[in-house]
């Protein structure tokens, strides 16, 4: 029996009241092998702790499309059953999962009912990012049994779930996954916060595990003397979660496709779907605005900045209070050994920060220079460029990402006289990770002016990068810290003027252009 495919708004609640339950360990211990529950006698047919002679759970396929689980043990609240994420951030983690589609519905702007029609599951991209932990960064999902207590308290009710004998899951994933038992705040508390679990083993085709309640362990690490077996948790069972957790910088893919119980998932398709990237298109070279691509639930407020109005702050809607977004910086391949500069026409400074372009800005009408690009010691083209953080500083001086999406991408009017890349930076940690491949998109040059509109699908990571961990710009659209401007080629002077900076969405980039400099001043 099917009930409703839509979230209630009190689903938020219970989400974010789940997130507090997060245990902080990684498990290693291994799910015994694979068995046939149907048909092994020794793992489910006589076994007093996972045979009962009713089950209420009904096993949930994502290919059907619906968005709540039927665990037989939901309330009246109707919160059960739905899908919620949870990560790393309580605990000073940047961990997150980019999703292949956007989340919402008339409900809710958290449902996952898009997620699930696109991968017949529940899928997305595992991206952890250790921040500030002293232990390896995580992400997850899970689902409530009961659902919220009432409608004036949003924690998660338990149930004796016994009757379930443990659980079968159909599931792809690049990396090992922690399936956790979820009790109650209290519950957890009193055990540190290491709930049974077990670990399921990484496939990429997708795989379907059966597991006894009796196969669920606290972790190695716990050395409490409060002990909960797997068939104690299952008395007292809150929640299911799956946990991704490893080294600060993974990046993989995953698909929970089928959830049951110990007797179930036999309906299960394989292979299981994971979300793939596209090949890279060219840059739309037509500078008309183009109509907004699928606005996303995430917000927009991005305003269009004009050098010509003598804004020294781009008002990129995403700062994160420190009022530090938005500014105008400059780099240079020093680290690499290089010895390129941006000469600017005037001097740099305000009252506050000798490093101020607003000079500059007034001066140009926009953002100008010259890039003098000079090989140094480098083995590759020298390269200069120029930027600007999407939610600014964070305490520790470091920029902090934003998720900007809702962007839609960009648009940006300039005049170079070299072809230019506009990358999507994800902080040193991420780009690291990637081996500084940033997504981006190549520029055309132009001494009389151009105007782009580039969606983030259009950033791409460059054809040379060979390696495993892969980004597209939707998905770096989520964690993005800054934009750059970068100028790369043979050594010689590269005059350029960045005029308008906005977003995809709504941007209002025009082609109203002044001429390159004519400056002979000294660098920064």
């Amino acid at each position: 029996m099917r009930y409703n495919k839509f979230h209630k708004k009190s689903i938020l609640t219970a989400a974010a009241a789940s997130m507090l339950f997060v245990g902080c360990g990684y498990l290693d211990d291994l799910i015994p092998p694979d068995h046939e529950p149907k048909s092994s006698s020794s793992n489910f047919g006589i076994s007093s702790s996972t045979y009962h002679p009713y089950n209420p759970f009904e096993t949930w396929y994502g290919y059907e499309g619906y968005p709540q689980i039927q665990t037989g043990f939901g309330n009246d609240t109707e919160t059960y059953g739905y899908w919620y994420e949870y990560a790393d951030d309580l605990d000073g983690g940047r961990s997150k999962i980019l999703w292949p589609t956007y989340k919402g519905n008339e409900y809710s702007e958290d449902a996952m009912d898009p997620i699930i029609e696109l991968c017949n599951g529940v899928c997305g991209t595992y991206s952890l990012n250790k921040g500030s932990l002293t232990y390896n960064p995580f992400v997850g999902l899970g689902f409530h049994l009961v659902g919220e207590k009432n409608i004036f308290d949003g924690t998660p009710d338990v149930a004796d779930a016994s009757s379930m004998g443990g659980v079968c899951v159909s599931y792809a994933s690049e990396m090992a996954v922690s399936l956790e038992m979820g009790l109650s705040e209290e519950a957890e508390a009193e055990i540190g916060y290491a709930v049974p679990a077990v670990t399921l083993p990484k496939s990429a085709t997708g795989i379907t595990k059966y597991i006894a309640w009796s196969d669920f362990k606290q972790p190695s690490w716990y050395k409490g003397a409060t002990k909960m077996p797997g068939e104690a948790a299952a008395k007292q069972l809150a929640s299911l979660r799956f946990k991704f957790q490893g080294t600060s910088g993974t990046l993989g893919r995953f698909n929970i496709a089928a959830v049951g119980p110990y007797d179930g998932c036999g309906a299960a398709k394989f292979p299981i779907y994971l979300p793939t990237t596209t090949q890279p298109d060219p840059v739309d070279p037509d500078p008309i605005i183009p109509d907004p691509i699928n606005p996303p639930s995430t917000t927009n407020s991005f305003e269009t900045w004009f050098g010509t109005n003598s804004e020294y702050q781009i008002q990129t809607g995403y700062d994160n209070g420190t009022t530090t977004s938005g500014y105008w910086f400059s780099y240079g391949d020093d680290v690499d050994g290089g010895a390129s500069v941006v000469v600017w026409p005037v001097e740099r400074g305000n009252e506050y920060s000798d490093d101020a372009l607003d000079p500059v800005i007034d001066y140009c009408g926009g953002l100008c220079g010259t890039a003098v690009l000079s090989k140094g010691t480098m083995t590759f083209n020298p390269y200069v460029g120029v930027g600007f953080g999407l939610a600014g500083e964070s305490d520790y001086g470091d920029l902090e990402p934003a998720d900007a999406a809702g962007m839609g991408g960009v648009c940006i009017s300039y005049t170079s006289d070299i072809a230019p890349a506009l990358e999507m930076s994800l902080g040193e940690e991420m780009d690291a990770a990637i081996g500084y491949a940033l997504p981006m998109a190549t520029l055309p040059k132009s001494t009389v002016g151009t105007t782009k509109f580039i969606k983030w699908a259009d950033f791409k990571q460059p054809s040379w990068y060979k390696g495993a961990t892969k980004i597209t710009g939707e998905q770096a659209s989520r964690m993005l810290t800054s934009l750059k401007f970068k100028m790369q080629g043979t050594p010689g002077s590269y005059k350029f003027n960045i005029q308008a900076v906005g977003p995809y969405n709504g941007g209002t980039c025009s082609n109203n252009f002044t001429a390159l400099p004519n400056n002979k001043k000294k660098r920064h």
